[in-house]
């Protein structure tokens, strides 16, 4: 596998057609290798996937681009976010919230307040 190091977009005149040329560097070695594609939107969805990507690579063996992502785990609790905000108040620090979780939290208060009256 060899790194990818870049791309570029490439209108060849002589061919009259569209390529992605890819900046490759790995094992003390530097190389280009073109490919052709179908035109400017697919080099450019090319190119973004590249920008986007935390890791990308090229197999020469079997032709294979690969861009590797990495995402934030959206699996997390809810309950272990609000327990882990308690304890943060409780500490005296400050705990930043967005406006839904503001409002949320006001009406809460005012449904205590109404239980309790």
């Amino acid at each position: 596998m060899l790194a990818i190091q870049g791309l570029k977009c490439i209108y060849d005149t002589g061919s009259r057609g569209w390529a992605v040329e890819l900046a490759l560097s790995g094992e003390g070695e530097a190389a280009t290798r073109r490919f052709d594609v179908d035109g400017p939107d697919d080099a450019e969805m090319l190119i973004e996937a590249f920008d986007e990507s935390t890791a990308s690579s090229f197999d020469p063996a079997t032709g294979e681009i690969v861009f590797a992502y990495e995402y934030a785990d959206l699996d997390e609790d809810e309950d272990e976010t609000e327990e882990a905000d308690e304890d943060a108040e409780e500490d005296g620090e400050e705990v930043e919230t967005s406006e839904a979780d503001a409002d949320e939290q006001d009406e809460d208060e005012r449904e205590d307040e109404k239980e309790k009256a």
